[in-house]
C-alpha cells in the first residue's frame, strides 16, 4: 500500500468520506496495493496507486464486454503481471454477485500473494454494501459537512430577508438499512433512497427545500413554520418503500435570524443530526 493512502470516489458516487475511507480499509486489510471498483464500464472507485495506471485502464476497457458475457461470479482471474520498484505483482480480476449491473473488483497483490475463498467473499460483501449505499445515477452528489454548510445557510438566510423571520428544520434519521443493501442490490437499493426522497418532496411546499445529507439523514427546512406546525404535519408521515415501511426518528429544532449569524449554534445543530 502506499503512502499517503490514495482513495478516489467517482462523481457518480454518493460517497461520504467516512464510507470512501471504509472501503479503502477494506482493500489495505487483504494487503492489496491497488483496489478498483467498476459498475458497468465506470470505474467508481479507486484506492491506493501504480505506475501501470493507464495501461490497467486500457486493458480492461479492451476486456469489459468478455468479461460482462462471461466471468463466473467470485471466480478470480489473473490479469495481468509487472515489476514496479524492485518488486512483482498481479492483478486479479474477479465479478462480484450483482445481478442487476455487471460489478467487478481488480486487486493488485505481491506475486505469490493469494486470497482464501471466505477472503474473496468478505471483500464482495463490503464492497457491495458500500457501492449500495453509494451509488447514485448523477442526481445530486452527497456532500460533506464542510461543503454543504454554507450554501444550506445561505439559502435560508434569503428565506429571513422578508416579512419571515423564524421557522423550524424537520431531521428525519431513517433505520439502519445496510442489512437491505447487499440482498436488495445495488439498483434496488438506490430506489429506496429515491423513494425516501420523493416522499419529502411531496410534503414539502413550496416555500421549503429539502437536502439528504447522508444515506441515513434527510432535513427539510420550513420557513413561517411553527413547531407545533411541524409536528403535526411531519408526526405521523411514514415512508413506504416496495415491501417496507421505513422507522425514523423525528427531530424538530427552531431557527431564525439569530442563530443562522451563530455559527456555533447553526452548526451544532446539523453536526448532531449529520
Amino acid at each position: 500500500m502506499t503512502e499517503p493512502m490514495h482513495l478516489s470516489p467517482s462523481p457518480s458516487m454518493q460517497m461520504t468520506d467516512y464510507h470512501s475511507r471504509r472501503l479503502g480499509l477494506s482493500f489495505a486489510s487483504i494487503g492489496a496495493r491497488l483496489g478498483w471498483v467498476y459498475l458497468g464500464n465506470e470505474l467508481v472507485y479507486e484506492f491506493g496507486r501504480t505506475e501501470e495506471e493507464n495501461s490497467i485502464r486500457e486493458k480492461v476497457s479492451l476486456h469489459l464486454p468478455t468479461w460482462i458475457r462471461t466471468m463466473a461470479y467470485l471466480a478470480p482471474i489473473p490479469f495481468h503481471s509487472f515489476s514496479e520498484k524492485g518488486q512483482e505483482w498481479e492483478l486479479s480480476v474477479v465479478r462480484l454477485p450483482e445481478a442487476e449491473v455487471p460489478a467487478f473488483a481488480l486487486v493488485l497483490l505481491e506475486r505469490g500473494a493469494s486470497l482464501t475463498q471466505r477472503l474473496w467473499e468478505d471483500l464482495s460483501n463490503q464492497i457491495l454494501t458500500f457501492c449500495a449505499t453509494g451509488i447514485s445515477l448523477r442526481e445530486k452528489n452527497l456532500l460533506d459537512f464542510d461543503t454543504i454548510i454554507d450554501p444550506i445557510r445561505k439559502r435560508m438566510e434569503k428565506a429571513f430577508l422578508n416579512e419571515t423571520k423564524s421557522g423550524v428544520i424537520a431531521f428525519f434519521h431513517l433505520q439502519d438499512l445496510s442489512p437491505f443493501f447487499k440482498p436488495m442490490g445495488v439498483i434496488k437499493s438506490q430506489e429506496i433512497l429515491r423513494e425516501v426522497t420523493t416522499t419529502l418532496h411531496k410534503e414539502t411546499r413550496e416555500n421549503e427545500f429539502n437536502f439528504q445529507l447522508n444515506p441515513r439523514s434527510y432535513f427539510v427546512f420550513c420557513p413561517g413554520e411553527t413547531l407545533d406546525g411541524a409536528n403535526h404535519r411531519f408526526g405521523s408521515l411514514y415512508f413506504p418503500s416496495k415491501h417496507l415501511i421505513l422507522d425514523y426518528k423525528l427531530k424538530i429544532f427552531p431557527i431564525d435570524a439569530e442563530i443562522l449569524a451563530d455559527d456555533a449554534k447553526f452548526s451544532s445543530i446539523f453536526l448532531e443530526n449529520f
